[in-house]
Order: structure tokens, then sequence, then C-alpha cells
């Protein structure tokens, strides 16, 4: 593609509000954080729930791209921390499944669909959309990486009647589907988010959550390290009939051949994956019996 042709493509981009921008930043963190958004219709619904990308992640200014939306979607404007903006966008489906299970706990949509998502519906569905919001920012907020809570300014299905504090906002638009387990449709969430809380996340998703795992992955080997183990020996093994056997009494000594003494092998008391045996020999050592190890296996 010629250049002049490249610059008049971004250009419209720009004007329609959308610019694909280095999506490399962005591709992985949309699914990231509707995993964790998709928590709340977990608790909701009472059943696991999970999230496949419904549209790939895409720059915007955030007042141009709530504009394409109206009446047939739920709208929550969220602010956090005092100036990020944060929208979540349910469609009709998300909302009405969410309100029927308010009412009833059914899922099922209405026969006829209607044209708009009523006023009652929204507010039915208003619970799982603020959990989402405060689940899709939780972790990051425990990390200090996004600073602040997730206040809800205002819900409903007209985007023009919402306030920003800076339409211009540079930000991130993307959607997911959520989906039982099973393979049952939720609905669609559509999330709006301000790109530098979305970076943030990314720096979460990318260097923090990595560097806790790396942590935590050298704190146990360090706790294994040090925990204690109960060791078993096995002196001998030796056979024996049975009539003798029935005939013992309390104080009588079953004498064991010095050559079996001397190798014991050594392995976990209790069950267990692990390869590890210690093989050696037993002796005395300051007066207490001792085991020299003379072969590890891993």
């Amino acid at each position: 593609m010629r250049e002049g042709s490249a610059n008049i493509i971004k250009r419209k981009m720009e004007v329609s509000g959308r610019d694909k921008g280095p999506v490399e930043l962005i591709e992985n963190v949309p699914t990231q954080i509707g995993a964790q958004a998709v928590a709340a219709f977990s608790e909701y619904y009472g059943e696991k729930c999970e999230v496949t990308e419904a549209k790939p992640a895409e720059f915007c200014r955030l007042g141009d791209a709530l504009s394409a939306y109206g009446a047939e979607t739920a709208i929550y404007h969220f602010r956090q921390n005092g100036e990020a903006e944060f929208i979540l966008l349910f469609d009709m489906e998300t909302s009405l499944r969410a309100a029927g299970w308010s009412l009833s706990g059914s899922r099922d949509l209405p026969g006829e669909m209607p044209e708009t998502v009523s006023a009652i519906d929204r507010r039915l569905a208003k619970k799982v959309a603020i959990r989402s919001a405060e689940c899709a920012f939780d972790n990051a907020q425990k990390c200090g990486l996004v600073n602040g809570g997730i206040e809800l300014l205002a819900s409903g299905g007209d985007p023009r009647r919402f306030e920003f504090n800076n339409p211009q906002q540079k930000s991130v638009i993307f959607s997911v589907n959520v989906q039982t387990i099973e393979g049952d449709s939720l609905g669609i969430v559509t999330m709006i988010v301000a790109e530098k809380s979305l970076m943030a996340m990314r720096t979460y998703y990318d260097t923090t959550l990595v560097e806790a795992e790396e942590k935590w992955q050298r704190d146990l080997a360090k706790l294994a390290a040090i925990s204690p183990i109960s060791m078993r020996a096995v002196l001998t093994e030796q056979m024996i009939d049975i009539r003798r056997l029935m005939n013992l009494k309390a104080g009588e000594v079953i004498n064991l051949s010095a050559a079996t003494i001397d190798d014991v092998v050594v392995y976990p008391a209790l069950k267990s994956k692990s390869k590890l045996s210690l093989s050696g020999a037993l002796g005395n050592r300051e007066g207490a019996r001792a085991l020299k190890v003379t072969d590890i296996n891993i």
C-alpha cells in the first residue's frame, strides 16, 4: 500500500474516533481483564463462567466510541480515582438474562424481544455490572498500579446524556462473550477503558504477575528446603514361618543377620510422587545409631 493511501486510511480512522494504533500493546489485555470481570457473573449466577474474545481491542476517543451505541444497549458509566473513565456496555441479551435471573432465577429470554432495554431491566442488571467493574481492576488496585476505587456515575440507554471529564480521552474499546463452562451464552459485554488504566493493567499482567509468581516459586523452594520430613529405614526383610509368628511372646528376640543390617534403604513415610531414594550403611556415631548415605537417586 502506498504511503499516501495509508495516511488517508489512518485519517479516516482518526475522524471516526478510532485508531488502530500499536495494537500489540493491548492485544492480550482485554481477554485478561474480561477473565477477571467475569468473576462477577460466576458469583451472580452461581456457576463457573468464562469469556472468549468477541471483538478485538482498538484505540479510540471515549465520546466517539460511545456514540455508536443506543437504547438497545445498557450503558454503565464509571469513573476511576475521580478522573479515568470506564464504560461498561451490556447488550440486550446480557441485560435481559441478568434481569430475569434477578426476578425469577431464569436465564430464558422473552419470546418477543423488546426494541430497547427498559429502565427496570437495567436496574436489575446493575448489580452484576458494578461487580464486573470492581472485579476487572481489583487485583491491580491491590498492587497499587491502578489507584482509587470504581464509582458508578450513571447508567441508562442514551449515550448523549452522559457527561465526561474529557470526551476526547484516549481509550481502548473491546468486547468479550460471556458464557458458562457448558457453553451457554450469557451475552456480550463491551468495555471502553481509559488508555492509561489499561496500560497499567498491561504492566500488572506482564510484569507484576510474573514477578509475583517467580517470588512465590523461590519462597516455596526455600520453605521446602527447611521443612522437616520423616525418614524411615528398612533394616532388613526376613522370612518367618506363620507358626513361629503365632507363638511369639513378649520379650522374645528375633535375631537379624548381620549381613542385612549394613544395607539400608530410605523412602518417604507418606505416599508421594517423589522419586527420591537414599541408600547407605547403618553404623554407630557418638554412641547413637547413624546412617551413612552412600547413594542418592532423584
